[in-house]
């Protein structure tokens, strides 16, 4: 007899196969990031719509087959509606679902990124949140992101080789990219970044 497991998991991608099926990446709270089939999904009368929509934090049992991991229940827990309505706030996500797909490899469970993810739903699901805001998010997920999939980057490199995140260097130290060169970043270590973006988050949490 199949051994059901149940989670909690946030909804990162999906990609049709065959006729009625999709496959989904999720990142789980107890597995990590997991691909589970989801049998006949696609068809009208299927009892997982609704629930397996992307961006959805939701309550998953599956089941572990001989090829694939399938999905047997689904319960949307959370939608964050206000992401679904806003143009701009879905594509940031879009664009950390698969950052995330991209950096995160294997079935590990990580409370670190389990939590950043969810963190990340619940500031771009803030009905205030301005354009300048979502820089300030970008890159404070990006950072954690790395450093908790275990990546050290050289802050001085990606400075001079990445204009994306030296701009979002930029917002957090308050200074225009094109004159991040002329900064001493010897004081300005990866630690003392990610408290600075932590800080600018705080203030945003506030608003």
């Amino acid at each position: 007899m199949a051994q059901h497991y149940r989670t909690q998991g946030i909804i990162l991608r999906k990609q049709d196969i065959g006729e009625a099926d999709r496959v989904f990446t999720v990142f789980t709270r107890d597995f990590g990031k997991l691909r589970l089939r989801a049998v006949s999904e696609r068809k009208i009368t299927s009892k997982l719509r609704g629930g397996l929509e992307l961006f959805y934090l939701a309550e998953i049992e599956f089941i572990q087959g001989k090829v694939y991991k399938t999905i047997t229940d689904a319960v949307c827990v959370c939608p964050y509606p206000i992401i679904r309505k806003n143009l701009e706030r879905l594509r940031v996500m879009e664009r950390f679902a698969q950052v995330a797909d991209e950096l995160l490899h294997g079935q590990e469970q990580d409370e670190e990124i389990w939590n950043l993810l969810q963190e990340t739903l619940s500031v771009l699901n803030r009905p205030a949140l301005k354009g300048h805001d979502l820089k300030i998010l970008a890159y404070y997920f990006l950072w954690n992101l790395l450093a908790s999939a275990g990546y050290s980057p050289s802050l001085a490199q990606i400075v001079a080789e990445d204009p994306s995140i030296a701009e979002f260097i930029g917002v957090l130290l308050k200074s225009d990219s094109e004159t991040l060169q002329d900064i001493d970043l010897r004081g300005i270590n990866e630690t003392r970044l990610r408290e600075i973006s932590q800080e600018h988050l705080s203030q945003i949490l506030q608003n």
